[in-house]
C-alpha cells in the first residue's frame, strides 16, 4: 500500500481528468495537436492551481482570459502553426467545466461566471433557439449574428471573435449560470 505522501489524490486525479478532457476536445484539424501538447499548454497556463471556487480571480472574465493568454502564448513560443486564441479557449473552458461546474461546485456564484466552451455544435443549437425566440431575443440574437458575421469557425477566432461570442452569450442568459448556455448543445 502506497505511503500517505505518495498516495494518488483526488485533486491530481480531477486535473489528469480535466486535461484529458480538455485535450480531447481543442485539437480538431490542428496540425501537431494531440494530447502531449495540449497537456504541455495546460501546465504552461498553471491552471492546475485551480482546486475549488476559491481560486477563482475576483473579475472573472479576467482571471479566466489569463489562462487563455498565457496557453497561447506558449503556443506562440513553441513556434505551433495555426494555433488561435479558439483553441485557448477551448484548453481552458473544457478543463474548468471539468475541474469546477462538473466538479460539484456549481452552485458557487463565481463559477456561474465562467464562459462556457465554445464550438460549433454550440453554435449551431445557438442559431437554431434565438430564431425561433427572435422576437424576445432580439438584442441577444443580433449580437450572436454579428459575432458569427465576424467569424463562426471557434478553430480560428482571435480574442476579439471569442469576446464577442461571450457577450451575445451574456445576453442571451441574462443574470443565469453561463454553463446553462450549453442546453443548446445540437448534439
Amino acid at each position: 500500500m502506497p505511503s500517505p505522501a505518495t498516495q494518488y489524490s483526488i485533486v491530481h486525479h480531477k486535473h489528469v481528468y480535466a486535461k484529458w478532457c480538455a485535450a480531447a476536445a481543442y485539437g480538431r484539424g490542428l496540425s501537431g495537436g494531440g494530447n502531449s501538447l495540449a497537456f504541455k499548454l495546460i501546465e504552461a497556463s498553471d491552471l492546475d492551481e485551480v482546486i475549488g471556487p476559491e481560486h477563482i480571480g475576483q473579475d472573472v472574465d479576467a482571471w479566466q482570459m489569463s489562462f487563455m493568454k498565457k496557453i497561447e502564448a506558449e503556443a506562440a513560443r513553441l513556434n505551433i502553426a495555426d494555433f488561435s486564441f479558439g483553441r485557448a479557449q477551448k484548453l481552458v473552458n473544457i478543463y474548468l467545466k471539468t475541474v469546477l461546474v462538473c466538479g460539484g461546485h456549481h452552485q458557487d456564484p463565481r463559477v456561474a461566471l465562467l464562459h462556457p466552451p465554445l464550438d460549433f455544435e454550440l453554435f449551431k443549437g445557438l442559431r437554431r433557439f434565438l430564431s425561433k425566440n427572435r422576437a424576445t431575443l432580439r438584442e441577444a440574437r443580433l449580437a450572436f449574428i454579428a459575432a458569427q458575421r465576424s467569424n463562426p469557425r471557434w478553430t480560428t477566432f482571435s480574442e476579439a471573435d471569442y469576446l464577442a461570442h461571450i457577450k451575445a452569450i451574456k445576453l442571451l442568459m441574462a443574470g443565469k449560470p453561463l454553463y446553462q448556455v450549453e442546453e443548446h448543445w445540437d448534439l
